[in-house]
C-alpha cells in the first residue's frame, strides 16, 4: 500500500491513514462521497485533522484486501490531482462584524450537492465556517458578508437561496416547496409518457426512417423541455469549474440524444433515442418520488407554522394596534386576550391566566401563568386576559 497506512482491521471494519490528504477537508469529502457509492461499502467517516478513514463494509460482497486496495487507489488519484488555482484575493476589512446567515437553499437534488455548496463557501476568505444541511435545505454560514452576498455566491453555482428569518419568509418557502413537488410530478408524468413509446420503438429496432422521426419528436421535449434544468444547472456549475449528479446526466442524456440527431441526418440506423429520454426519466421520477417524501414533511412544518397567529395586538403610545407578527421588535408590549394565540415568546409583565401548552409539552392540563413567567408562542390562552413583552 503506497498511499495509505493501515491502522486495524476487523472483519466488517477497518480504518485507515491517508498521509498525503492530512488537513484537506474537501479532498476527503470527495474521497468519502466516492466510496459511499460502492455496494459493499455501508458507512464511511473521516477525519481531516489526521487524515482518518474509517469504512464499515460488508465482506460478503468484498472482502478486507480488496477494500485496502480499492481505498490506495482511489486515495493515489485523490491526492494526485491537480490543486484548484487559487481563488481571486477578496479584499476583507478587519472592522467588518462578524455575523451568522442562515438561508434556504433551493435546488440540492442529493447530498454532493451540499458537499459542493459547503466546500466552495468555506473557500471564501470572508467566511469562517460554513454548514449545509441537504435533509433541512439550509445554508449556515459564520463570516464577514451579508445575506445577499451569500446568496450570490449560492447563486453563482446554479442553486437559490432564500430568506427564513420571519413567519411569512418561512410560509412562503413551504409553499415554494409544495410547487416544486407539483412540478416535479408534472415534469415526470410527462417525461414517462412520452418515453414510453420511445423506448418500445428503440427496443425493435425499426429500419423505418418514419419510425426514427417519431422517436425524434418524442425525445426532443423530454430531453430539451423535461430534461432541461439538468442542463441549466451543469452549464452553471461548468462556468465555476464545478459538477454535481446533473453533470453526468447532462452528459449522458446530451451525448445519446446528439450522437441520435446526428445519426438521423446522416440516414444511419445506429439511434440511442431511447437511452436519452430514459435517463431523463428515470431521474426526473426518482426525484417527483424524494420531492414527494420531503414534501409530507413540508406539510407538517405547515401545521406547526399555522399555529402560530400572523398578527399581534401591541401596545403604543398607550393605544392598542394590531400589527404583523414581523413587525414586532425586541422589548414590544403585547396584549394577548381570552381565547387567542400567543404571538411570539416572550414574559408576562401583567395579568394572570392560563395557558394550554399541549402543543409543546403534551400536558393536557392548563398552566397558570403570572407576572414573570415565560411564555412559548403558539399556545393557546384561556380565560384570563394578560400584557406579556
Amino acid at each position: 500500500m503506497s498511499h495509505i497506512q493501515v491502522a486495524h482491521t476487523l472483519r466488517r471494519r477497518l480504518r485507515v491513514i491517508v498521509p498525503a490528504l492530512k488537513g484537506e477537508a474537501e479532498r476527503l469529502c470527495l474521497l468519502e462521497i466516492l466510496l459511499r457509492k460502492h455496494a459493499a461499502i455501508r458507512e464511511v467517516r473521516v477525519v481531516p485533522a489526521i487524515a482518518s478513514l474509517a469504512v464499515r463494509f460488508d465482506p460478503k460482497q468484498l472482502p478486507a484486501d480488496h477494500i485496502l486496495r480499492l481505498l490506495d487507489t482511489v486515495a493515489g488519484n485523490i491526492a494526485g490531482a491537480p490543486r484548484p488555482a487559487p481563488a481571486p484575493p477578496v479584499t476583507v476589512r478587519d472592522d467588518d462584524a462578524v455575523g451568522e446567515v442562515s438561508v434556504a437553499v433551493e435546488g440540492m437534488t442529493c447530498a454532493s450537492c451540499a458537499a459542493l455548496i459547503q466546500m466552495s463557501l468555506n473557500r471564501d476568505p470572508a467566511i469562517r465556517s460554513a454548514s449545509v444541511n441537504y435533509a433541512t435545505a439550509t445554508a449556515t454560514v459564520v463570516g464577514r458578508l451579508d445575506r445577499p452576498a451569500l446568496e450570490a455566491r449560492i447563486g453563482a453555482l446554479g442553486y437559490e437561496a432564500r430568506p427564513m428569518d420571519t413567519l411569512s419568509q418561512r410560509r412562503l418557502i413551504v409553499e415554494r416547496e409544495r410547487a416544486h413537488v407539483r412540478e416535479a410530478k408534472r415534469r415526470a408524468i410527462g417525461a414517462c409518457l412520452l418515453s414510453l413509446p420511445v423506448m418500445v420503438i428503440g427496443m425493435a429496432m425499426p429500419r423505418s426512417k418514419l419510425w426514427h422521426v417519431v422517436e425524434f419528436a418524442l425525445t426532443t421535449p423530454v430531453v430539451l423541455g423535461a430534461g432541461r434544468p439538468f442542463f441549466d444547472r451543469a452549464i452553471k456549475l461548468a462556468r465555476n469549474r464545478t459538477a454535481n449528479m446533473d453533470t453526468l446526466i447532462a452528459l449522458g442524456a446530451g451525448s445519446a440524444y446528439g450522437h441520435s440527431v446526428a445519426s438521423l441526418l446522416a440516414g444511419r440506423h445506429h439511434l440511442y433515442f431511447e437511452a436519452a429520454a430514459g435517463i431523463v426519466s428515470f431521474v426526473l421520477l426518482g426525484r417527483w418520488l424524494e420531492e414527494r417524501a420531503k414534501g409530507k414533511a413540508g406539510d407538517a412544518i405547515r401545521r406547526l407554522l399555522d399555529l402560530q397567529p400572523p398578527t399581534a395586538t401591541v401596545i403604543r403610545d398607550e393605544v392598542e394596534v394590531v400589527v404583523p407578527v414581523d413587525d414586532l421588535d425586541v422589548g414590544d408590549i403585547l396584549v394577548v386576550r381570552p381565547g387567542e394565540r400567543v404571538p411570539v415568546d416572550g414574559a408576562v409583565v401583567g395579568g394572570l391566566t392560563t395557558l394550554d401548552e399541549s402543543m409543546v409539552t403534551g400536558e393536557s392540563m392548563p398552566v397558570v401563568k403570572g407576572p414573570g413567567d415565560g411564555v412559548i408562542g403558539g399556545c393557546i390562552n384561556g380565560a384570563g386576559s394578560f400584557r406579556m413583552r
